[in-house]
C-alpha cells in the first residue's frame, strides 16, 4: 500500500516505462507515441519541473520538408513550469511547451508510488467515440547513467 505523494518524493529524475490510454470497455490500450515511448521527468527542490516524451521509432535526422516537420512535432511532447502538491495530487503549471495552447494550462496529477515507481492516473474521454478511458503514464525513478 502506498502513501499519499508528498513534494520531496517526486524530487528527481523518472524515465517512462509506459504511457497509455486504458479503456473501461476493454479495449486494446493506446499508446499515444507507441509503444517504447521515451522520456524523462524531472522535479528540482525548488518547484520546478520539466518533461520531454518522444516517439522512440523516429528519424535520427532533422526534417527538411514541411511534412517532415509536422511529423516531428507529432512525434514528441514537452512542457516545464512549477509544481505543487496538495493532498496527495500533484499540480503542473505549464510555463512553456512544445504546444503554445498549453502554456498557462495546470495539468492536475493522481498518483503513487511505488519501490520507485510513479503511476499517474487521469480520467477522461476519448472525444473522438465518447468512450470513457483513463490515461495512465508510468515512470520509474532514473539511476545513474543510461
Amino acid at each position: 500500500m502506498s502513501k499519499p505523494i508528498e513534494a520531496c518524493d517526486l524530487l528527481g529524475c523518472w524515465r517512462i516505462e509506459r504511457w497509455a490510454y486504458v479503456y473501461e470497455d476493454g479495449r486494446p490500450d493506446e499508446h499515444p507515441l507507441g509503444e517504447g515511448t521515451l522520456g524523462v521527468l524531472m522535479y528540482t527542490p525548488d518547484g520546478r519541473m520539466s518533461t520531454v516524451l518522444s516517439r522512440a521509432e523516429r528519424p535520427r535526422t532533422s526534417p527538411k520538408s514541411e511534412a517532415e516537420k509536422a511529423k516531428a512535432y507529432d512525434d514528441g511532447f514537452a512542457y516545464a513550469g512549477s509544481f505543487e502538491v496538495r493532498d496527495g495530487v500533484v499540480y503542473h503549471t505549464i510555463d512553456v511547451a512544445h504546444d503554445a495552447a498549453l502554456v498557462g494550462n495546470v495539468v492536475v496529477r493522481y498518483g503513487n508510488i511505488v519501490d520507485d515507481v510513479l503511476t499517474y492516473d487521469g480520467s477522461g474521454t476519448d472525444f473522438t467515440t465518447g468512450a470513457k478511458r483513463v490515461q495512465r503514464v508510468v515512470w520509474k525513478r532514473a539511476s545513474g547513467r543510461r
